[in-house]
């Protein structure tokens, strides 16, 4: 596990939504960091939603 991984462990609760990644070629939608989707095996891959760590106000 890297640093990132650590740090984000300790200070974002398990409620808060993970980091989602998309296929551009078949819209396959996945959260485990991959180099290709496992749908289709592209390498044509982007992330949708990412770490909100803004407090709530």
């Amino acid at each position: 596990m890297g640093i990132v991984e650590t740090l984000r462990d300790m200070l974002v609760p398990d409620t808060e939504p993970g980091v989602a990644l998309e296929c551009t070629e078949c819209g396959e939608r996945f959260d485990e960091p991959l180099d290709r989707c496992p749908n289709c095996g592209s390498e044509a891959v982007k992330e949708v939603e990412g770490f909100d760590l803004r407090p709530d106000t």
